[in-house]
């Protein structure tokens, strides 16, 4: 016996078949993680996303292309992982990132939605989100900057106007710009009529023909008729809009909580000379 375990075809056949485990070993667990399941939840999951782009149940034709995208698309995944395509890609850095600020936000929508009180009491805090603009209701007459001479014609106006008389038909809808504007917020006509006008209108007196007020058109003659300035809109009119505000700001605070919850798991080592101390240290 023991001259038969020292024989060298012995010894290659023992070593051959641990050789032959060991990749059997190990084929064996490489082909259970490249294996692509398509399960019962999976092809719900597929066919949920088929039935809505398309809104209406799919044949057996669109049931086997959405199936060969599903496969296409996992096994260019599953190779590109293998061959490490996923490391130092930004894009598929962004991508997981806002797959675990959405896992942040499913926790928040698993809390106790706000309650009455709760909203009051967010929307005092920040009375600012909820403000109004100031806004104005007014008339405006355009001499635009091609026209020669139009400082004449500017004081004919402004002093018929101040007389009662109705705008002139030459300088109505000029450059197809209304000559009216109820109630508009400072923001739009700033968009409107640019900085330099919008910031001007607060120094203007009420109920007076008064300018030239200069725009990106040219200049202005401008009668406020009313003013209404900035203001808390009132709460239970705008109340759904303060519980979406509520619901982004807490997503929002939940998501910072998370990020510095996980930070600690991650000690941060900042070497590079180029950034400044003070923000090295906040790390």
């Amino acid at each position: 016996m023991r001259k038969f375990l020292k024989e060298p075809l012995v010894h290659f056949l023992l070593l051959g078949g641990l050789i032959f485990g060991y990749y059997s070993l190990v084929n064996s667990e490489s082909a259970s993680e490249n294996t692509i399941v398509i399960d019962d939840a999976e092809y719900d999951y597929l066919l949920s996303l088929w039935k809505k782009q398309w809104k209406r149940d799919p044949n057996e034709e669109d049931i086997k292309a959405f199936i060969d995208q599903y496969l296409r698309q996992e096994v260019f995944y599953k190779e590109a992982l293998a061959l490490g395509l996923d490391h130092n890609d930004i894009i598929v850095k962004r991508r997981l990132a806002q797959k675990m600020e959405a896992v942040s936000n499913d926790l928040n929508a698993m809390l106790k939605p706000p309650t009455a009180a709760d909203l009051e009491d967010f929307y005092m805090a920040n009375d600012s989100l909820f403000r109004l603009p100031t806004s104005y209701t007014f008339q405006q007459v355009l001499f635009t900057n091609q026209e020669p001479n139009w400082q004449q014609e500017f004081v004919t106006i402004q002093t018929a106007l101040k007389e009662g008389k109705e705008i002139p038909t030459s300088r109505v809808l000029k450059l197809s710009i209304s000559n009216d504007w109820k109630d508009i917020p400072i923001n739009e006509i700033n968009q409107s009529f640019g900085g330099e006008f919008a910031s001007k209108l607060g120094s203007l007196p009420l109920n007076q023909w008064v300018g030239p007020i200069s725009s990106g058109f040219g200049k202005h003659l401008v009668f406020i008729s009313e003013k209404n300035d900035s203001q808390l809109a009132d709460f239970e009119r705008i109340k759904s809009y303060v519980e979406k505000e509520f619901e982004y700001q807490t997503e929002l605070e939940m998501q910072e909580q998370v990020f510095h919850d996980l930070l600690e798991k991650y000690p941060v080592k900042i070497t590079s000379d180029k950034i400044p101390e003070s923000i090295k240290k906040s790390y």
